[in-house]
């Protein structure tokens, strides 16, 4: 389940802090959720998702599209990287959007 966000009011430090809109909850229907905080990916992606191959230290192997050994599973940022910057994860998720939305579009 999921709520829509909005920024909120500046903080003293002129920082806007996301606030949760009101009556704004929707279900998205997923068959798998992969919570992506860290530095790496989680340990049982390798252990519970066949056909994905992984580079030798441990990151999961993605192209620049974020398109992986396993079709329609999508990677970027730290999963496939390792520790990287916030800018490198976004571009990431980015170009895996874009590739998604074209591999969601081939099956229609």
């Amino acid at each position: 389940e999921l709520i829509r966000q909005e920024l909120g009011d500046p903080d003293e430090k002129g920082r806007r802090k996301p606030v949760a809109v009101k009556d704004s909850n929707w279900v998205l229907d997923v068959d798998t959720v992969i919570i992506a905080i860290g530095t790496s990916p989680n340990p049982l992606i390798r252990n519970t998702t066949q056909g994905l191959d992984f580079t030798k230290k441990g990151g999961i192997q993605a192209d620049d599209f974020g398109v992986t050994s396993r079709p329609g599973v999508f990677a970027g940022g730290d999963a496939v990287t390792g520790s990287a910057t916030v800018i490198l994860a976004m571009g990431a998720g980015k170009a895996g959007a874009r590739s998604i939305d074209s591999y969601i579009k081939s099956k229609n």
